[in-house]
C-alpha cells in the first residue's frame, strides 16, 4: 500500500472541505459536529476506525484473547477497508464525471478489490491486514487533528500540534514499511501454499496479481523487491553451488518475463517520458 496512503489522504480531505462548514473558533460547535457526522467523509473515517480496531483486536486472538471472536474480528476490518476505499473511489467517481476508465486505473481500486476478495475467500491471515492498519492509524489521526478538534476548538492545542509532528513526521516511513509487508505477505501466503493449509492456494494467487499490480505502480515496492534479488544473489554466489545457482538464474527469466507482461500500468514508458 505505497502512495496511496497519500493519494487517499488528500482525495478524502479535498471531499471533506465541501461536505461541511468551516468551523468556527471558540469552542465546541454542535452544528458543525451534526453537519460533519452527516458527510461522506465521515463515513469514510468510520470505515477507517473499523480497520484499526478488527486488525488491533484480530492480533489479540494470536496470543488467545478472545480468541473465539477471530472471525468476527477479521471480518469487520475488511469490511472497514472495503467501505473506507469504497467512499473514496465513490468521490473519484463522481468528481470524474462517472468514467469507469479513471477508476481502474487508479492503484485505490487495487485496495478495494483485494479486500472484498479477502473478504469471500477469509483465508484469516494477519500480515495483508498490517498495511491497512497502518495507512488508517495516519488516517484517523489526520481526520481527528483536521476535522473533530476544531469542531471542539481545540486546533491549537498540544494534542494537535502532536499528531501534526507525528503524521507529517512519520507518513514517509510507514509508506516504505507498508510496502514491506506487502511484500513480505506474499512470501507468507507462499508458505502456507506449500504447507498445504486451508484456504491457500488462491489468496496466494489473488495476491500475487495484487503485487504485481504493486510493482507497476509503485517505486518503492520496485525497489524492495529489487533489493531482494540483490540480496539473494549474493547468497548464491557466497554458496557457489552450480545447481543452486541455475535454478535460481532460471527462477529469475521467469520472473523478468512475469514482470515484463503490463497488467495496468507500464513504469518503464512513464521513464522514458
Amino acid at each position: 500500500m505505497s502512495e496511496s496512503i497519500k493519494s487517499s489522504k488528500s482525495e478524502t480531505s479535498s471531499s471533506g472541505s465541501s461536505a461541511a462548514p468551516k468551523v468556527k473558533k471558540g469552542g465546541f460547535n454542535k452544528e458543525e459536529l451534526i453537519a460533519t457526522v452527516k458527510s461522506l467523509q465521515f463515513a469514510w473515517f468510520v470505515g477507517q476506525l473499523f480497520t484499526l480496531l478488527g486488525v488491533f483486536f484480530y492480533t489479540l486472538t494470536y496470543v488467545r484473547v478472545w480468541k473465539s471472536s477471530f472471525k468476527f474480528w477479521y471480518i469487520l476490518s475488511l469490511v472497514g477497508v472495503a467501505e473506507s476505499f469504497g467512499v473514496l473511489l465513490f468521490q473519484i467517481f463522481t468528481r470524474s464525471g462517472g468514467k469507469v476508465s479513471i477508476l481502474l486505473k487508479d492503484e485505490n481500486t487495487q485496495y478495494l478489490l483485494i479486500s472484498l476478495i479477502f473478504l469471500y475467500l477469509r483465508p484469516y491471515v494477519i500480515f495483508p491486514l498490517i498495511p491497512f492498519a497502518l495507512f488508517s492509524i495516519f488516517h484517523v489521526l489526520a481526520y481527528v487533528d483536521g476535522t473533530l478538534l476544531p469542531i471542539f476548538g481545540l486546533e491549537n492545542t498540544p494534542i494537535s500540534k502532536s499528531i501534526y509532528t507525528f503524521t507529517t513526521s512519520q507518513n514517509s516511513s510507514s509508506i516504505h514499511l507498508a510496502s514491506c509487508i506487502e511484500i513480505f505477505s506474499f512470501f507468507w501466503l507462499l508458505l502456507r501454499v506449500v504447507t498445504f493449509r486451508k484456504r491457500s492456494l488462491i489468496p496466494f494467487i489473488v495476491y500475487g496479481v495484487f503485487l504485481k499490480l504493486r510493482f507497476e505502480y509503485s517505486e518503492i515496492t520496485r525497489e524492495y523487491i529489487k533489493s531482494i534479488e540483490i540480496q539473494v544473489d549474493e547468497q548464491v554466489n557466497h554458496l557457489n553451488i552450480p545447481a543452486i545457482k541455475n535454478g535460481w538464474v532460471q527462477v529469475k527469466s521467469v520472473l523478468r518475463r512475469v514482470g515484463g507482461i503490463y497488467l495496468v500500468n507500464n513504469y518503464n514508458k512513464q521513464k522514458s517520458t
